[in-house]
């Protein structure tokens, strides 16, 4: 398989240099492997969207982009998902991931802001005179993303490294789509909204790799963590729509 030079450069610098070795690091490894092919894909898709959208003067794909990201990290979304993701670690388990909480606190505001510099755009753009016109709009807070939003709620029934796999896939996912657009787009809101973020972006993804470099060392561990990416990788979980269309041909079948 040929890489995306984006994706490639993404792993020399942040998937395989490691200060880590052991258990941890080789279960990595094999999450790495079956992550690339998708990370692979996506960013190729990435770019061809970029091109598009660098050709098309009227910015709607701009409006459309903004609306969903606030949609998955406007502040409704953001306390929720991250409120489940404190809770997956019970009490008798503080103490062993404490680097673990550390993190989640952090990704906390980091989800809050998002929304906040999506909201700037929107509102820099003119296609809002104030946030609070958001409330009002079921696109601007309803996301059917299953394999994110639908996977985080369960999260504190299932194991506290079980979102490791989903810091690890989509938040890397996160990241090159953001190195997409700073490279193939000039439009100035566009590199506002993406550049802003990359950095938080890039802290979330490291907090899935060191998950699993640190914490992930017995079998048990790591079959969490491993179901987990079962599930983000099945072909109908992208969104609730896919989900329903599978569904209704497997009934008709």
């Amino acid at each position: 398989m040929e890489l995306h030079p984006i994706l490639q450069e993404f792993l020399d610098t942040w998937v395989y240099p490691t200060g880590f070795s052991g258990p941890g690091y080789d279960f990595r490894m094999h999450i790495t492997e079956r992550c690339i092919p998708a990370w692979n894909g996506m960013t190729m898709s990435a770019v061809k969207a970029a091109q598009e959208d660098a050709k098309t003067p009227t910015r709607e794909w701009l409006w459309s982009s903004v609306l969903a990201g606030y949609a998955g990290e406007g502040p409704q979304m953001s306390i929720k998902q991250m409120s489940t993701q404190l809770l997956s670690v019970s009490l008798e388990d503080q103490e062993r991931y404490i680097d673990l909480q550390r993190m989640r606190a952090q990704q906390v505001w980091d989800e809050v802001k998002h929304g906040m510099l999506h909201a700037d755009v929107m509102l820099r753009g003119g296609y809002v005179k104030r946030e609070e016109e958001l409330m009002d709009s079921a696109d601007a807070n309803t996301l059917g993303i299953l394999s994110y939003f639908g996977c985080t709620a369960m999260f504190p029934h299932i194991h506290p490294l079980a979102r490791a796999a989903q810091h690890y896939f989509f938040e890397g996912s996160a990241c090159l789509g953001i190195q997409v657009r700073m490279r193939y787009m000039n439009d100035p809101l566009d590199l506002h909204d993406n550049l802003s973020q990359y950095v938080d972006e890039l802290m979330h993804f490291m907090e899935g790799k060191y998950q699993m470099d640190v914490y992930a060392l017995t079998e048990k561990d790591q079959r969490a963590i491993e179901d987990t990416l079962d599930f983000l990788l099945k072909p109908w979980a992208p969104t609730l729509a896919d989900a329903l269309a599978r569904a209704k041909q497997g009934a008709a079948a």
